[in-house]
């Protein structure tokens, strides 16, 4: 049997599972939420307000749907369509104001399925009188349109509607009747609720928000970069974000550990890249990004050969947050090189493992990895360590606010942060290897987010 029969039989084996009833049965409560985090707001409030307090911003607005999704409990319908403007959330520094979901109309009925929670609602539509703003003048521009009226799906007479469909209708009713003629409209209706029409620092995590919201007359607000923001908030897991990334992390860890077993002789990248998507789907995740051979991907004779190791970078996402996951993958009889190289990498995992806690600083955990393994034998120039928080993106750390490039923060590890301590080595001409496991954070040590294991699978 080639490369290809062994590939086909595994994805037509794996389709037959699916439809199985057992194998439906099973599927279905992988997926499910245990019932006291289903459904439940993602967002960490107290830190929110913690954050926005210490850093004196009076708002913040997220145009970015993963921010949207984060404070809104909802990811907006519009980027399913590749919208430019899909959505917006924000949240205030006061406690006493609510959180803002402001999207466009059609989202209403996502909204109003009554299946999870979600914040306060503010709709746009569009503008009735919009040829008085063809090529107007700036000062026009302040000056807010009439807003559409529109009829919306209206039932007949005689429609049985469903509970469903009754929430539906009258949802679409509350906010026909207030919709904004605008996405900046929209958004200035939500900070007038905050008390913020003129003076105050707001941060957004695309600079677009504050040109939409200077065009249209809020010109005395100070706009801050508020990516950093979010990362900074973000960084420590609520327990329905905690309960979705275990879920990711499990799923993620059980398609690459399925795709490392499958590897041949013979496999080019497309092939095992296309087995990762496969397994990901079935399990209801989906790829973020598959890395096989190099960490950067691809191999050295452009397949896998028997007797050299490569690496699988594995990330994928399930209900938006991420599982990470990577091992070194052998075909055939490890040769002592590599066994000397695993045994040398495995003193680092084994070092770090064995301390990782609240309150240990991201440069402590890289120089506890580097300092092992170089004492087993690691050639220093080989070694790398780029401990990393994962979430909403596969890279949830906050970077320093306080330079004008990336530099990440050296932040100190708190409970309930999820990360992974990345441990790959390349070796030109020779092998590459990698170690990386989804964690949380404890206040005594960590919970491993999948099934953890030894850095070598030999196929």
């Amino acid at each position: 049997m080639d490369r290809r029969d062994l590939l086909k039989g595994v994805m037509v084996g794996s389709a037959i599972a699916a439809t199985a009833p057992a194998a439906r049965a099973a599927e279905a409560k992988a997926l499910r939420l245990p019932p006291q985090t289903s459904g439940k707001m993602l967002v960490n409030k107290q830190r929110a307000y913690q954050v926005l307090d210490e850093l004196k911003i009076d708002a913040l607005i997220a145009f970015n749907p993963i921010n949207v999704y984060y404070l809104s409990n909802t990811w907006p319908l519009m980027t399913k369509f590749r919208s430019d403007v899909a959505a917006f959330a924000t949240i205030s520094r006061n406690p006493k104001d609510p959180i803002f979901y402001v999207a466009s109309g059609p989202e209403i009925f996502d909204f109003a399925n009554g299946d999870r929670e979600v914040p306060e609602m503010i709709t746009w539509v569009g503008a009735a009188n919009w040829q008085d703003y063809v090529d107007a003048p700036p000062e026009k521009m302040k000056i807010e349109p009439k807003a559409v009226r529109p009829r919306g799906w209206q039932p007949l007479p005689t429609s049985k509607l469903t509970a469903r469909e009754k929430a539906w209708h009258a949802a679409q009713e509350k906010y026909a009747a207030s919709a904004a003629a605008s996405p900046a409209w929209a958004l200035a209706k939500a900070l007038k609720q905050y008390g913020i029409t003129t003076k105050a620092r707001i941060a957004v995590d695309d600079m677009r928000v504050a040109l939409m919201l200077q065009q249209i007359g809020l010109d005395g607000i100070t706009f801050v970069p508020g990516e950093q923001v979010f990362r900074k908030i973000r960084v420590v897991k609520t327990e329905p974000e905690l309960e979705i990334q275990r879920i990711a992390g499990r799923n993620n860890y059980e398609a690459a550990m399925a795709v490392a077993k499958a590897c041949a002789k013979g496999m080019t990248y497309a092939e095992i890249e296309h087995r990762f998507l496969t397994e990901c789907a079935s399990r209801g995740s989906e790829v973020s990004e598959f890395l096989v051979g190099t960490i950067q991907g691809h191999f050295p004779e452009t397949v896998v050969t028997e007797g050299r190791a490569f690496a699988i970078d594995a990330v994928s996402h399930f209900k938006q947050y991420h599982g990470d996951f990577g091992r070194t993958i052998v075909v055939g009889e490890p040769p002592k090189d590599l066994i000397a190289r695993e045994k040398a990498h495995q003193a680092g995992c084994d070092a770090i493992y064995a301390v990782v806690k609240a309150g240990m600083k991201i440069s402590e955990v890289r120089k506890i990895v580097l300092d092992a393994e170089i004492k087993a034998g690691m050639p220093e120039q080989l070694i790398t360590c780029t401990p990393h928080g994962v979430g909403l993106e596969h890279g949830d750390n906050p970077l320093r606010m306080d330079v004008p490039f990336s530099m990440a923060e050296d932040i100190p590890l708190e409970e309930n942060m999820v990360i992974t301590i990345d441990m790959p080595y390349i070796e030109l001409g020779g092998h590459v290897g990698h170690h990386e496991d989804l964690i949380r954070i404890t206040k005594t040590g960590f919970e491993p987010l999948h099934t953890p294991g030894p850095a070598l699978v030999v196929v």
